[in-house]
């Protein structure tokens, strides 16, 4: 209808599936390092081979190590990655950060839970043990102790109350002579339906809503997993409309600065993104079974391509497009008018 009743401006519809595989491609990658220390003051420091870039991966880490103690997120701290402390370590990418380094330090506190469990036994008669705000309980009791009395009576045993844990994503592999394997541990799922106007006599464009339904699995937290489907839409948008590389006659790359290279800022946002959590078990192979989310909705703005060009061929039904990423506003205006 809106196409119609507007000669000028046309909009344009697509839609986007995803299927993303989570793993490094090469094997040998998949592998990661967790070191905890508990102190004799009830605090714990973690150090992992993951690197904080915006993406959340210290929250979900510091939020395995709250759920599996027991313990407030005050008492916890975690230090900036240094191979000194935790060696060999993979890159944090191919969305595998918290996964892989998340495993580990779950490998780590499981150990370390398992010696307190024993001290919680033998002397405060805790045979079942829970740690609820710091406090400890038999199943549902409250015992009276809290979560210092219990490192400080390990400590005074000379408990070991340190723990170096290493995780290596089990079952995958892959060939690449042939082609063949189980190269992703899991795989992440979603649609996106992406709705475009563009302005036919200027050849711009502008998003006016994204909407997303994506699997998530067991979400650890779901505002930083919304956070990042909301920024690698962003992103995938401009990868597939503004991100252009431009090689002059003579083979040098002319779009070697910001000045000459765009990549999205705020005025790319769409106008609204909504985003639908879809209900699913999750993957063992998930920290938690939360999903990872880093990279699969980049894949999204894949579907910008399409609903612009879905947009012009409303406006110019008969010209024949090349296939030609990223979309500029320059070959849009260059499509509208082809063969008129």
């Amino acid at each position: 209808m809106f196409n119609e009743q507007n000669a000028h401006f046309k909009k344009g519809v697509a839609v986007q599936p995803i299927c993303f595989g989570i793993s490094f491609t090469n094997t040998m990658m998949n592998h990661a390092r967790a070191l905890v220390h508990i102190y004799q003051d009830g605090s714990v420091v973690v150090s992992t081979g993951a690197v904080e870039m915006g993406q959340g991966v210290n929250t979900k880490m510091l939020q395995v190590v709250v759920q599996k103690f027991g313990v407030g997120a005050e008492n916890v701290r975690i230090e900036s990655t240094n191979t000194l402390r935790i060696a060999n370590t993979s890159p944090t990418a191919a969305s595998a950060g918290a996964d892989l380094n998340g495993k580990a330090l779950e490998m780590a506190c499981v150990s370390l839970w398992e010696r307190l469990e024993n001290v919680a036994a033998e002397h405060f008669s805790i045979s079942n043990l829970k740690i609820q705000n710091g406090m400890l309980f038999d199943g549902f009791q409250n015992s009276g102790n809290n979560w210092l009395d219990l490192i400080q009576k390990a400590f005074q045993l000379r408990v070991n109350l340190s723990e170096h844990a290493h995780y290596a994503t089990p079952m995958i592999h892959f060939d690449k002579v042939i082609g063949k394997g189980h190269p992703f541990a899991y795989h992440v799922y979603g649609t996106a339906i992406l709705e475009v106007t563009v302005d036919c006599l200027r050849g711009t464009y502008h998003f006016d809503k994204v909407q997303i339904v994506h699997d998530l699995g067991k979400s650890m937290n779901t505002h930083i997993d919304n956070g990042q489907i909301e920024g690698a839409v962003v992103q995938g948008i401009g990868w597939m409309t503004l991100e252009e590389i431009i090689y002059n006659k003579e083979g040098k790359l002319i779009t070697n600065a910001l000045s000459t290279y765009k990549i999205p800022d705020i005025y790319s946002v769409p106008s609204e993104i909504n985003i639908k959590h879809l209900e699913s078990q999750g993957h063992e192979m998930a920290i938690q079974k939360s999903k990872a989310v880093g990279e699969p909705p980049l894949m999204y703005g894949l579907g910008a391509y399409f609903a612009i060009r879905n947009a012009v061929r409303a406006f110019n039904p008969d010209a024949e497009f090349e296939i030609d990423a990223p979309y500029t506003p320059e070959k849009v205006l260059m499509d509208l008018y082809k063969g008129r």
